[in-house]
């Protein structure tokens, strides 16, 4: 039951803040330019993690991008498994134009997860924020190639249990994590 409560909680959390990018970016920009994108992460679909991405265009140099990931299944027997939903806000600074070269974004981090490959299980959530630097390139003129990286901070919080099927629970631990946040080479369609 609880399980249910958060992810119910999270997918209201998620699709508002987007809700709320597309709004709040509606109305600011003209329509001659490139105003909003949809895109895909290849390396989290690699890794059997649907992930879906909204970009909208805020001002002349700005946008506010919006990646939420979703993965739903066991990867292997024995409870073994990495189960989880992720939502990661950002605004972007783009040196050249938007949708277009280099840009530099400060993101957040949202996750509820559950699971554990070894010995133990680990179910809680994680909240963090960090930098990402990003790179766009033309592959048509409705096609955008995109490569990113970001460093930061997470505060992870999780019941943990021993990983067997209705394993005991053995405690609640809170880390700290400092590192890798974000990791994308991303196809992008752009709507004008």
């Amino acid at each position: 039951m609880k399980e249910n409560m958060r992810f119910y909680q999270f997918k209201y959390l998620g699709l508002g803040m987007f809700l709320l990018l597309l709004i709040c970016g509606g109305g600011i920009q003209e329509i001659k330019a490139q105003r909003f994108s949809v895109k895909a992460n290849a390396l989290s679909w690699l890794t059997l993690t649907p992930s879906l991405e909204g970009e909208v265009k805020i001002a002349d140099k700005f946008t506010a991008d919006l990646n939420l990931m979703y993965r739903p299944w066991h990867v292997a027997s024995d409870n073994k498994k990495v189960t989880g939903l992720a939502v990661q806000p950002e605004i972007r600074y783009w040196f050249c134009q938007t949708f277009y070269k280099h840009f530099i974004g400060l993101h957040g981090n949202y996750a509820d997860y559950n699971g554990g490959l070894k010995a133990h299980r680990y179910q809680g959530n994680l909240w963090g924020a960090g930098i990402t630097y990003g790179y766009q390139m033309i592959l048509a003129p409705r096609w955008n190639l995109e490569f990113n990286v970001g460093a930061g901070y997470a505060r992870m919080s999780h019941d943990k249990y021993e990983r067997r099927t209705c394993g005991p629970f053995l405690g609640h631990e809170k880390k700290n994590y400092w590192g890798l946040t974000k990791l994308g080479v991303t196809v992008v369609y752009l709507i004008k």
